[in-house]
């Protein structure tokens, strides 16, 4: 009588061995996408680096535009007119030196008018900074004027402010004081630096004023 082949099952444990645990050839494939995603991470932090870099330079470039081309726009708004609180017999219609100047323009009054002005721009010392100020005072005959104040720009390494008379080649280069108290300048040069980040950030801007106002 024939013997019927009998099936070897196997056994729990090699059982046990051929489902469990990972292949020589998964751990590698494993090893090369986890060092393939380290050195994605890495290179992404590379980048980051120099775009957090450039974001504080842009940002600092932004503000000091900002503050100048906010000066350009006051001095184009220049009058010829003495301030009110000046007294009549010197009748200076323009004066400034190399931290700020003072004129009559027309400022905001609150955010949706505009008003004649006595205004003052002045770079205030603070320990080793400049705030750039600005005061205005409303211009009244029969009432006291209350001064407004404000920061244009706060924390400047330092503020610079010269005076051109005449766009004529022949007239004198840019003047640190302006002394011609019945005249206003031709244009006012701006020259504003900061630090920020520890980065310094430079602009110079120019202002002309419309001397026939």
């Amino acid at each position: 009588m024939p013997q019927m082949a009998t099936r070897k099952t196997p056994s729990k444990d090699n059982a046990a061995s051929q489902t469990g645990g990972f292949t020589l050839v998964e751990m590698l494939v494993t090893l090369c996408i986890t060092a393939l995603l380290s050195g994605l991470m890495v290179a992404s932090i590379g980048q980051l680096r120099p775009m957090h870099r450039i974001t504080e330079v842009n940002d600092a470039e932004m503000e000091l535009e900002a503050a100048s081309a906010y000066l350009q726009s006051l001095l184009r708004q220049a009058r010829r007119l003495a301030p009110i609180k000046d007294d009549p017999a010197k009748k200076a219609v323009f004066s400034g030196d190399a931290r700020g100047f003072n004129l009559v323009a027309t400022a905001m009054v609150g955010s949706q008018r505009l008003s004649l002005r006595d205004v003052e721009i002045r770079a205030r010392q603070n320990q080793d900074e400049f705030d750039l100020m600005q005061s205005n005072i409303p211009r009244r005959l029969f009432s006291k004027a209350q001064s407004e104040e404000f920061t244009i720009i706060a924390s400047l390494k330092s503020v610079r402010f010269s005076y051109l008379a005449s766009p004529e080649y022949s007239a004198p280069p840019w003047k640190d004081v302006w002394t011609d108290r019945e005249a206003l300048p031709y244009a006012v040069k701006i020259n504003l630096v900061g630090i920020r980040s520890g980065r310094e950030t430079a602009i110079e801007r120019i202002a002309i004023i419309d001397i026939g106002r």
